[in-house]
């Protein structure tokens, strides 16, 4: 990491020097100038290369050492701030046994540059170079420690979005299991109903016209009788008739490419033991037969597929009913593949799309994980008797 900061104070330093030296009368214009344009070369690029490893940006920083050394050879002593540039790109930059050798370079050829001065200069600027070191060690550390929190709180971020994705699944998972038992609870009533009771107000309806023909010769009051009770188990018989048109759904014929898949699935995961998720959206419209039909095998063949295949642990199944388009998603968390190569199964699911007007999309590795596959039927109105 480059902060701005730094890279203005090396600017700024570089100037300072160039304007200092360029104001002085001396002799030595030239080799200042040579070894100020040096400093620039290599620190642009240190921070400017567009690739540039670590190795190579440690011998980018000796030489700048060795540029400070060869300043002290032509003018005798060495400004501190001279110095600050290789110091913050010795210690800040660099880890490890390599930061250690820069700095112990930079000491060395700081005393050097000192060892004509008295003791306690000697001593004042060792204390200003450590002070530099150590704070240069402090603002590296709270960088570092800042760094570390970003990315803990953006990791925590992913998770917390990870996990609010799973909830919203969960809870369109159990919404769908929710209306398919109720769906099919009604319908095995009234199935029922109409199995039992139907069959039975039909049985006695039959009998007691069988009665009425027996009875008629014998007595007036019966035949009136037996007719009130026929008339009364037929009313009864529209009663129930009535209450079985009320209790099984008018829309449950929409249901049923979702009940037949449903249940596909649930052979499938007794079979395998691999979890799948199937849902669909609230609005739910009928599907023809021959889509119907498409739809099925299309689910049944992506299952068998990524049982043999890719051996996942999870496959999720979507079914969105939009105004005018049925969207089919489908995915699994398995081995994948680099490049998808049509078998037979593909083949077959593209041709029965074709058939209905609808396209298909698949894509594997690396753009998903797994294998994501997803279908699109157009709205076909279909009349229900």
């Amino acid at each position: 990491m480059k902060p701005k900061f730094f890279i203005l104070m090396h600017y700024l330093l570089i100037a300072y020097i160039i304007f200092i030296s360029i104001i002085k009368v001396n002799s030595n214009h030239v080799v200042y100038l040579s070894i100020y344009l040096g400093f620039t070369l290599l620190f642009n690029i240190r921070f400017f290369a567009v690739k540039i490893n670590e190795f190579v940006f440690f011998i980018l920083c000796l030489c700048d050492w060795a540029l400070c050394f060869l300043f002290y050879i032509f003018t005798g002593s060495v400004s501190i701030l001279i110095f600050t540039i290789p110091i913050v790109d010795s210690f800040y930059y660099n880890d490890g046994i390599k930061k250690y050798i820069l700095v112990g370079t930079g000491l060395f050829v700081y005393v050097y540059s000192l060892k004509d001065f008295p003791l306690e200069s000697i001593a004042n600027n060792l204390i200003i170079f450590i002070l530099i070191c150590g704070f240069l060690q402090y603002l590296k550390y709270t960088q570092n420690e800042i760094l570390r929190l970003e990315e803990q709180a953006e990791e925590e971020k992913h998770k917390a979005s990870a996990l609010l994705e799973s909830v919203r699944n969960l809870e369109m998972y159990n919404e769908s299991i929710e209306d398919l038992i109720m769906l099919k609870e009604r319908n095995r009533i009234s199935r029922e109903i109409h199995d039992s009771v139907g069959h039975g107000l039909s049985t006695i309806i039959i009998q007691l016209n069988a009665l009425f023909a027996l009875a008629k010769a014998k007595s007036d009051l019966l035949p009136e009788k037996i007719t009130d009770l026929n008339n009364f188990a037929k009313k009864n018989l529209e009663e129930v008739r009535f209450a079985l048109r009320e209790l099984k759904p008018a829309d449950y014929n929409k249901y049923e490419s979702v009940l037949l898949i449903h249940n596909l699935i649930n052979e499938f995961k007794k079979m395998t033991n691999i979890n799948v998720q199937l849902t669909f959206s609230k609005t739910i419209w009928s599907l023809s037969d021959a889509q119907n039909h498409v739809l099925y095998k299309s689910v049944q063949e992506f299952l068998s597929n990524s049982a043999k295949h890719g051996s996942p642990t999870k496959i999720t199944i979507h079914l969105s009913f939009a105004e005018t388009v049925l969207i089919l998603t489908m995915s699994d968390n398995g081995a994948g593949c680099m490049e998808i190569k049509k078998g037979i199964g593909l083949k077959a699911i593209e041709e029965r799309i074709a058939e209905v007007g609808g396209a298909i999309q698949y894509k594997s590795l690396p753009s998903v994980e797994g294998f994501f596959m997803r279908l699109s039927f157009p709205r076909v109105e279909k009349n229900i008797l």
